[in-house]
């Protein structure tokens, strides 16, 4: 079946009648180690695209687990009292297990988020790891789940059609393009801004505004909205269009890519040439002066990650990014033509990769995401693991599993979640808990003296909220004097 040309009309015509999902957490913190992060609370909305009044099916906070401490800075934020958080109904798997049945069950539907692919699609794949459930559930290519990211839609507007939309500047005259002063920048209520639910009203309020301003960027995101439908799009044609702002110069590039390879080292990684620049001035360069050049700036060789929703515009636009569709047709061309050429930067890509510091298997299990996929019969038995209700049964499927950090996790699991558990299990779980948290090793996650250096830096950053901090005090000492029972 012949592909369908790439324009915003056809996506369109073809998406028009989708749902979309909104989607936002709050969470304990931003770790430099994310993976030890987790949701404090959700919020997931759904509604189509006329947006109208939106369904909320999920909005709920959650008891934390004694091991996964809060930064008391994200509490500050966030206006989240961890005391109260203790008196929550739902446990931090009951909130995981609640999301990922929704998300098995609607994958038809287009997730939409702010900054998501860099964030809370990452904590979602790790507590849904950590919780026994699939961490690829989101990005199944047979599925074909379309992910739509505002903050993505935000940069590409700002490069191509500035002056559809308005964006807040800050004294020095940089763009910021934060969810909130996106929202009040444009006339846009945010609420309660850093609660959930309000910011995925909000979101939603600013994806309304995308499609009715700028459906150019809006339907071709939804195009380009997996992962397999970026290769797809790079691979069928000639040249795109892509633009981005840079995080701290905070300046508009515009490229227009043809695309050469996936980097053979890490295939997520898509290898670009931008048109802007003339192909004859690189085409006869060597693999290695290739490589010298590869990603860095004011080279002509980009990348674009693939899983991180980026947005693709049809080719046709290229004029705004002062190109002739000729000139740039002509250019790709010579490109595309020239096998030679796209071997080399294959080889360029291979000899950077063996520059990198070789990847050792982290000592965690939430660390080990990445070491190795699980197989169809560990997969089966969390699946049954989840399911039981069974004690006798849950243990019984712990002793099949191979894998052992699912084992690590379905042991946690069982002692959070069953008081009335195996006393070996719940002993074994106390102890794992006091050593992680009273550890003064540098380790990945959040200690207790870390949790109460977060106490100290809060007033350094920002405005104190001092009955949340005082909460928070509080809460770090009840876990202190749990662990040390």
């Amino acid at each position: 079946m012949m592909m369908k040309e790439f324009t915003w009309e056809n996506s369109k015509e073809d998406f028009g009648s989708k749902n979309l999902i909104g989607l936002d957490l709050e969470t304990t913190g931003l770790n430099r180690n994310i993976e030890y992060e987790r949701p404090t609370s959700a919020a997931i909305l759904e509604t189509n695209l006329d947006f109208e009044s939106p369904d909320v099916i999920v909005d709920d906070r959650c008891r934390l687990p004694y091991h996964v401490l809060p930064d008391a800075g994200a509490l500050n934020v966030t206006n989240i009292n961890p005391l109260e958080l203790m008196d929550e109904p739902l446990s931090l798997f009951d909130l995981i297990q609640k999301i990922a049945r929704y998300l098995e069950r609607s994958h038809e539907k287009a997730l939409v988020t702010y900054n998501g692919a860099a964030y809370d699609l990452i904590i979602l794949r790790h507590s849904f790891f950590a919780h026994l459930y699939d961490p690829y559930l989101l990005v199944k290519g047979a599925e074909d789940r379309l992910h739509i990211d505002l903050y993505s839609l935000a940069q590409t507007i700002y490069c191509f059609f500035p002056n559809r939309i308005s964006f807040h500047k800050n004294q020095d005259g940089k763009v910021i393009l934060k969810q909130e002063l996106m929202a009040t920048t444009n006339g846009i209520d945010p609420g309660d801004a850093h609660a959930a639910v309000d910011d995925v009203k909000t979101l939603l309020k600013l994806a309304k505004l995308m499609e009715e301003k700028v459906p150019e960027v809006f339907y071709s995101a939804l195009a380009s909205g997996s992962k397999k439908r970026v290769i797809e799009l790079l691979s069928k044609n000639l040249f795109l269009n892509y633009g981005e702002v840079k995080y701290k110069e905070r300046i508009a590039v515009k490229r227009t890519p043809t695309f050469i390879c996936q980097d053979p080292s890490y295939a997520n990684n898509l290898v670009l040439f931008d048109l802007s620049f003339d192909p004859e001035d690189y085409l006869y360069m060597t693999p290695e002066e290739i490589a010298s050049i590869l990603n860095k700036k004011g080279s002509p060789f980009f990348n674009i990650k693939a899983n991180r929703s980026p947005v693709l515009l049809p080719g046709n636009l290229c004029e705004l990014n002062g190109l002739s569709f000729q000139e740039a047709s002509l250019r790709a061309n010579k490109i595309q033509e020239n096998i030679g050429f796209k071997e080399s930067v294959v080889v360029a890509c291979d000899i950077n990769s063996k520059k990198r510091s070789p990847w050792e298997s982290p000592d965690y299990p939430e660390s080990q995401i990445y070491s190795k996929f699980i197989d169809s019969h560990d997969r089966l038995l969390s699946k049954a693991f989840l399911e039981s209700e069974s004690t006798e049964d849950k243990i019984n499927i712990i002793h099949q599993m191979n894998d052992g950090r699912l084992i690590d996790f379905a042991k946690r699991l069982l002692a959070s979640e069953d008081e009335s558990c195996n006393p070996v299990i719940q002993m074994n779980y106390q102890e794992f808990e006091a050593k992680r948290l009273l550890s003064e090793d540098d380790v990945p996650w959040r200690t207790l003296n870390g949790a109460r250096k977060s106490i100290e830096n809060v007033a350094k950053r920002m405005t104190v909220n001092e009955a949340i901090m005082s909460a928070t005090k509080t809460y770090y000492d009840i876990v202190e004097k749990e662990l040390r029972k």
